[in-house]
């Protein structure tokens, strides 16, 4: 774990291979199984007790290890081990479990990220991180969905995902939730490790990671990953086929083949530490801007950061963390919006800055931390042409524009067990913009055991979302204009709930939270010429978060059946956000035959989703998706662990809400396959 400052698939019958590859295995792994079942037993409490540990605690909730039960917040741990179990093929797959987020498909292939009834198109009001390091470097559109949101999951050591405002601590953008990616690092590699994953849709995953400590003194650890797929393979509704005149377009079917690889790397010498990610990242189109099929639509995205990093012990109970880091976002995108009209769009982004955090642990009881950050956003390389072929393209006034932003942070936080069955904790941040002027962002909660194994838990904060570069530019565009005036968005939160552990292997919780969302950034109402953006609008968005897990014991370890169920309530202007249900339930069971073999079933269901305002359709109906897994773990002296999923076992045709303007939804996909091999050497 870093030191700082944490102590598609479509219908495509042209791969049985991975169904062929993982039967074979699984008998012929059985058989070679049997020869080490005395140690079996002994291997497998050892190795639950080490998971159990890992689920139990969290950093991103407080900037400090601390555990699960004891944290103010509301958080959930995705462990390496659970990532398995799910079958999960990439980020999203992960987050479709954790209670209170929802994933949706947009008409351009990107993924919406909805937490607590409020989704957006970007995704900009939730913070993910890599190993700590905020990952929103789209400076022109926030978010980090356009380059994050199919990550691969091989090189994932955990992921924690805390709902609720997070601006005390990590300013813009951690509104609603903040996803911290925490991945492997050398200790936790200790040589090679491969893996490769085929299935339906024409899916390919590859993987190859290696890593080594020296002497306590260096380390080294570097992740490579390839991934590709065909797309989704479902039909694009008919009568936007017909509206665009496209009939000659076989086969009508969405256009969404994506390929990525990226190169991630840890190397650490004397304390000193140099880590980053590259990733590029081709993909095509869901349905294109105005209801195409898209089918010559290409999205050319690259992203990379460093950062280079220390943690200094100046004394036993105080140490300062330092970083410096640069990151770089850049698109290249041709855009077939219309079968005779074309769009190339292009621009760059970077940003260098820095931190520095002290800590300092008064007692065995209380923490102290304190942090100062700076950042330099730049935007230049601005493309913008049209014209009615891809060869033969005008410059057009441009959608954004060269610009340029500085920005501070100064925070502070108390973590403090007033009593051994009392934790609060008290934090606030201020932030200073060069081009909207500051906001501050205070923090407060407990979490008091009552009754033994009995907490009740209330936590109180405020967060904002900065104005992002394509909202604030005043720009000569025919179709859309920035406002340099605007205010940041700001969101007041407060959370109450009761955790209780009622038996052994027992956790539930039940959680109720209030946000009152203000100054929300839009379209000017009833202003249809020209798309340009104010402060306008308020949103309520409250509901109850019910969660259970009962952990097997005995001969049954490592079996656990797991449910969580969302009631939401959200209203933007006193009218029921649309496109959102206002209920969804995962039901999740694992059942460990022995040592070596699992399986894991998911049951997601979700409420249907009414309308917006003018749109006269029907809601778009709720439905029910099951996935199963089979897992195979620790054959071959524990090198080789192998898996087959089903996702949406019973085919279930089943749709995300589109916009009015669009008519129709988008389908999405029916039944897939995917096998997965991993060795360690």
């Amino acid at each position: 774990m870093n030191d700082w400052p944490f102590h598609k698939l479509g219908r495509n019958p042209q791969r049985p291979l991975a169904a062929a590859v993982a039967i074979v295995l699984a008998a012929t792994l059985e058989n070679a199984a049997s020869a080490a079942t005395a140690n079996s037993d002994a291997d497998l409490e050892d190795e639950l007790k080490f998971l159990a540990a890992e689920r139990q605690t969290v950093v991103t909730a407080s900037k400090l290890q601390e555990r699960v039960e004891k944290t103010v917040a509301t958080t959930a741990v995705i462990t390496q081990d659970d990532i398995r179990h799910i079958g999960a093929r990439n980020l999203l797959d992960i987050l479709r479990v954790v209670p209170g987020l929802g994933i949706t498909q947009s008409m351009l292939g990107v993924r919406e990220i909805e937490v607590r009834g409020v989704k957006t198109l970007f995704s900009e009001k939730v913070l993910i991180m890599l190993n700590g390091h905020p990952l929103d470097h789209n400076l022109q559109n926030a978010g980090s969905t356009w380059v994050y949101d199919d990550l691969p999951v091989d090189t994932i050591k955990r992921v924690e995902v805390v709902r609720g405002p997070g601006s005390a601590l990590y300013g813009a953008n951690a509104f609603l939730a903040v996803i911290n990616i925490i991945t492997q690092t050398a200790k936790d590699l200790n040589g090679v490790q491969a893996s490769t994953g085929w299935g339906s849709f024409g899916a390919q995953q590859y993987r190859a990671s290696w890593g080594k400590q020296y002497d306590n003194t260096a380390e080294a650890a570097l992740h490579f990953n390839y991934t590709s797929t065909a797309g989704i393979g479902t039909p694009v509704p008919q009568d936007i086929l017909s509206q665009q005149g496209q009939n000659s377009l076989a086969p009508g079917n969405s256009q969404l083949h994506e390929g990525r690889y990226d190169l991630e790397w840890h190397t650490g010498y004397q304390g000193f530490k140099l880590d980053g990610r590259y990733i590029s990242k081709r993909t095509g189109a869901f349905v294109g801007a105005a209801f195409a099929l898209s089918d010559q639509t290409v999205q050319n995205y690259d992203n990379y950061f460093l950062q280079l990093s220390r943690t200094w012990q100046i004394a036993e109970r105080f140490s300062i963390d330092t970083r410096v880091f640069h990151d770089s976002f850049n698109f290249d995108n041709l855009l077939q919006l219309k079968p005779d009209f074309f769009e190339h769009v292009a621009l760059d982004n970077q940003r260098n800055g820095g931190e520095v955090q002290g800590n300092y642990r008064l007692s065995d009881a209380q923490t102290l931390i304190a942090g100062f950050s700076y950042a330099e956003d730049a935007q230049s390389g601005i493309v913008d042409e049209a014209g009615n072929t891809a060869g033969q393209l005008q410059a057009i006034p441009p959608f954004g524009k060269s610009r340029n932003r500085d920005r501070w942070g100064l925070y502070a936080q108390d973590v403090w067990d007033i009593v051994p069955n009392l934790r609060v904790t008290l934090g606030a941040r201020y932030d200073e913009y060069n081009d909207f002027g500051g906001t501050f962002n205070p923090r407060l909660g407990f979490n008091w055991e009552f009754i033994k194994d009995y907490s009740l838990k209330f936590s109180y904060g405020t967060a904002y979302r900065a104005p992002a570069f394509g909202e604030l530019d005043l720009i000569n565009n025919p179709l859309l204009s920035g406002n340099p005036n605007l205010r940041p968005e700001q969101a007041e939160t407060f959370e109450t709930g009761v955790v209780a552990r009622p038996l052994a292997g027992l956790t539930t919780q039940a959680i109720y939270y209030h946000t009152d969302i203000s100054d929300i950034i839009g379209p000017v109402p009833g202003q249809n010429a020209l798309l340009q953006y104010t402060n306008s609008g308020s949103m309520l968005s409250e509901g109850v978060e019910l969660e259970s897990r009962y952990e097997f014991d005995g001969s049954f370890q490592g079996s656990y059946v797991a449910a969580n169920v969302v009631y939401q309530h959200t209203l933007q202007n006193s009218s029921q956000v649309p496109d959102v249900p206002q209920a969804r339930a995962n039901l999740l069971l694992n059942w460990a035959f022995d040592s070596h073999w699992s399986a894991f079933g998911h049951v997601l269901i979700k409420d249907s989703t009414h309308r917006g305002m003018g749109d006269s359709r029907a809601a778009v109906p709720g439905y029910a998706l099951v996935d199963m897994s089979l897992l195979g773990q620790h054959f071959f002296s524990k090198r080789v662990d192998i898996s087959f999923t089903i996702y949406n076992l019973f085919d279930k045709t089943y749709f995300d809400p589109a916009p009015a303007s669009i008519p129709g939804d988008y389908q999405q996909a029916g039944r897939a396959y995917f096998g997965h091999i991993n060795v360690r050497y």
